[in-house]
């Protein structure tokens, strides 16, 4: 088993703990429950080898998150669930391509580079979210939606960039 399939339990288990203890923290103990368990889940289908369940554990986190937000519990236990649940969807598709082929040349030092790309993009992530966190910034909805089209954009580039330097 790879690195990047033995972390993958480990940011599963960060991301629900995370969010679970960001809600108990805020009062709400009926939702730390459900999130736990929806962390179990996730867990489960990954033992199972289901490669969906880490998009669908990728999407109800960043609605947990959003959700935690919007009722007021800690950002950053939000901001350090979804994190956590980026970095397994990514290190579970990873250690699944890795996985389904049949030999790969020099595995170790793309295992390597692959993760040292992940914790670079997860820290300035991280680093980012947080500064902006500490910003209150007034936008009108125009302006709110062209700089998500450029978030958009550049993202999309981005993941291309790191696609062409993969190969």
């Amino acid at each position: 088993m790879s690195l990047s399939a033995k972390l993958v339990p480990v940011s599963i288990g960060l991301s629900a703990g995370a969010f679970a203890l960001g809600s108990a923290l805020g009062g709400l103990w009926f939702v730390a429950v459900p999130i736990l368990i929806l962390g179990v889940a996730w867990l489960g289908g990954w033992g199972r080898g289901w490669s969906w369940i880490s998009s669908l554990g990728l999407a109800l986190s960043t609605v947990a998150a959003a959700a935690g937000l919007l009722l007021g519990l800690g950002a950053g236990w939000m901001l350090a669930g979804l994190v956590a649940a980026l970095a397994a969807w990514d290190l579970h598709h990873f250690s699944h391509t890795l996985e389904g082929v049949p030999r790969v040349e020099g595995e170790g030092s793309l295992e390597r580079r692959h993760l040292q790309r992940l914790l670079i993009a997860v820290g300035l992530g991280a680093l980012l979210a947080i500064v902006s966190l500490g910003i209150d910034v007034t936008l009108g909805f125009g302006s709110v939606l062209l700089l998500g089209l450029v978030a958009v954009l550049g993202l999309s580039q981005a993941v291309a960039f790191l696609r062409t330097e993969s190969d």
